[in-house]
């Protein structure tokens, strides 16, 4: 009875467990594999590299391709699997090996499930990864050694119990007929015996009161690596209905009339990459959402015309000026429009001439009121006021050596500030300035602090800070010569120029 069951498991096991790489055109696989057993039961547990040992196991499967996502398996495989510990012989007084070895040989019938199925990846996907499960049949032989639970006990054992099994792994295409294929999987007997100890013998080592043995408890994972041949082909009394010829079969296809040659998604329709409603193979910018009035390519600014022919595709503008704007409606469009929100004139580059005076508002420093060319279009200062700025001028004072502003130089400051104010567009430069008495440097600085000390006397009188500039020229620019005390007197002095 046992070497006829063995013949039938051993013919099973040249087929693999994990034989699922099977597809329409090759609807049958076999497969050869090989890798680790490890055992787990009552004595202890060697899953997942857990314990040693790891015995080398090899198994083979036939599959057939049922549909997309299932193949059918008869699978099975054969090696050794085992299990030892040292423990201390209280009878012989040493620490002696317990455990066991078993040959174990299963053959089972099974349903793999595939990822690769069309739906959650593509059939003719390289890496394709599974689920399967089956249910058999097993037979262990085993010998077991010292177990130190009864004087001698030991036991050689042939037993055969149906089995189940589950696992998973993946598949990696090497040509269109080979894969490369790595599986693991669990198997669990329906006994307790292939490790050779009955639940009765763990009970009493255990000093357990238990009669029979305790079912659903020995178990070994099966660690593979293998390589999958798939061949066959389908007559054509077999052939899937694919109307369009997409390689979706109208079964599945949503879209199952196609354009000859165009490319599709894993429902069968044409791929629309921008997702603009225009398929790929209609879309001159496929990537890119576009219109339908512009074959797909789009129309950022929504002006009628292509971003590609639109030289201002982010602002609505017109044809004349090749997409670009002009906001004021002169004929002039804005990128070439010095004043483009006001209507002017082409002499002008785009810009009025508001206040007539023949300069044109962007080059006009003042322009609401006329002026000369001369004067970038701002009125010319008048003689009497720059003597009144010079005469001003020569009326500030500081204290000796110090930058700090005498009270007798307000009225001075007081009418500098009503000149600018009325001169509002004029910017102002203040110069400070001393004598050749002292060191340059410290003359230098003394300079700088005096025309700043103006300056913010000026500011805090309504004039802004931007219109003015303060700089300290020290000793180097004389009005005349330092030699006397005269001379010194007129070398030391703030000037005031203003311009536009």
């Amino acid at each position: 009875m046992n070497r006829k069951i063995q013949t039938l498991i051993l013919s099973l096991f040249i087929f693999s467990a994990t034989s699922f790489a099977q597809s329409y055109d090759k609807k049958f696989g076999i497969e050869i594999n090989g890798g680790l057993k490890e055992y787990h039961g009552d004595l202890g547990s060697a899953l997942y590299f857990k314990n040693s040992p790891d015995y080398q196991g090899i198994g083979g499967a036939f599959g057939i391709y049922l549909n997309p996502s299932f193949d059918a398996n008869l699978y099975g495989s054969t090696g050794d699997v085992g299990f030892y510990k040292m423990e201390y012989n209280e009878r012989l007084a040493e620490t002696v090996r317990v455990g066991f070895r078993s040959r174990v040989l299963q053959g089972m019938l099974g349903v793999t499930y595939k990822f690769a199925n069309g739906y959650l990846l593509a059939e003719d996907a390289r890496f394709k990864p599974f689920l399967r499960a089956g249910w058999g049949v097993t037979q262990s032989i085993s010998k077991f050694t010292e177990y130190s639970v009864l004087p001698d006990y030991s036991q050689n054992r042939t037993w055969i119990s149906s089995a189940w099994n589950a696992g998973g792994g993946f598949k990696f295409g090497l040509t269109d007929a080979l894969d490369l294929v790595v599986s693991e999987q669990l198997n669990y007997t329906f006994d307790d015996n292939f490790d050779a100890a009955p639940w009765s013998i763990a009970g009493a080592r255990l000093n357990v009161a238990q009669e029979g043995n305790k079912p659903l408890h020995d178990m070994f994972l099966y660690h593979s690596i293998g390589f999958a041949y798939n061949f066959g082909s389908n007559g054509a009394s077999y052939k899937i209905k694919d109307s369009d010829d997409d390689g979706i079969s109208d079964d599945f296809d949503v879209c199952p009339n196609t354009p000859e040659g165009y490319e599709v998604d894993t429902a069968g329709c044409p791929l629309d990459n921008d997702k603009d409603g225009i398929v790929n193979e209609e879309d001159k910018c496929p990537n890119v959402k576009g219109v339908a009035a512009f074959d797909g390519c789009p129309d950022s600014d929504g002006d009628g015309i292509a971003d590609a022919e639109d030289k201002c595709p982010d602002v609505p503008g017109l044809a004349a000026f090749a997409g670009c704007p002009d906001s004021d409606k002169d004929g002039i469009q804005d990128s070439e429009d010095k004043c483009p929100l006001k209507s002017g004139s082409k002499e002008g580059e785009g810009c009025p001439d508001s206040d007539g005076d023949g300069v044109y508002d962007h080059k006009d420093v003042c322009p609401a009121n006329p002026g000369a060319a001369t004067n970038k279009g701002c009125p010319e200062i008048k003689e009497e006021v720059k003597e009144q700025i010079a005469l001003a001028a020569k009326g500030i004072y500081f204290e000796s050596g110090r930058d700090m502003i005498k009270a007798e130089s307000f009225a001075s400051l007081d009418q500098l500030s009503k000149i600018l104010q009325e001169y509002d567009k004029a910017k102002v430069t203040i110069e400070g300035h001393t004598d050749s008495q002292g060191e340059a440097d410290a003359n230098q600085a003394l300079s700088q602090k005096r025309a700043d000390a103006v300056k913010r006397y000026l500011t805090s009188h309504g004039i802004s800070a931007a219109r003015m500039t303060a700089i300290g020229y020290g000793q180097s620019q004389p009005l005349v010569d330092n030699s006397t005390a005269a001379g010194r007197a007129l070398n030391r002095r703030v000037d005031f120029k203003l311009v536009y």
